[in-house]
């Protein structure tokens, strides 16, 4: 399976790539972990404005059979195990899961509704760029949990 983050932003900082390549590596050979960077709108218009620029960027970079899963703060939010299961699921129904991270103002209201899911990693505002750590993380959690690998010892 294919999981690639479609992130909203400019080029992440060193540490960030190399964070969430670290937990790529990880991974089963089954699971290919991808991030691909957008570029956000301009500053010069209003927030609506530039999430819609945004949405039809993300659009055009989604693969036609992918399973859309938008990372919003009011998504539902799982506890490590439910997110196991999750994946596990993802891994049962489709080849290709495109998980999207929105820029500065959030994801267009329209392209939240067409997403088969929401995802919320908390109910805290996190940084834009640590939310790539944290969901690279936790998809290397959850397919530990899945493995049965010690990583999670919960």
């Amino acid at each position: 399976m294919i999981v690639e983050v479609l992130c909203v932003c400019r080029r992440p900082p060193a540490w960030v790539t190399a964070a969430t390549a670290d937990y790529g590596k990880r991974l089963p050979r089954n699971l290919d972990l991808r991030f691909r960077y957008l570029a956000p709108g301009h500053d010069g218009v209003s927030s609506t404005a530039r999430k819609h620029d945004e949405a039809v960027r993300v659009r055009k970079a989604v693969t036609s059979a992918s399973h859309v899963v938008a990372v919003d703060e009011r998504g539902t939010e799982y506890s490590s195990s439910a997110f196991a299961e999750r994946v596990a699921d993802w891994r049962a129904r489709t080849a290709h899961v495109s998980l999207i991270i929105g820029g500065a103002d959030g994801l267009d209201a329209a392209l939240l509704v067409e997403a088969a899911e929401r995802w919320s990693l908390s109910q805290l505002t996190l940084p834009h760029l640590l939310v790539q750590v944290v969901l690279a993380e936790q998809i290397y959690r959850a397919c530990s949990i899945l493995d049965g690998h010690p990583y999670h010892r919960a």
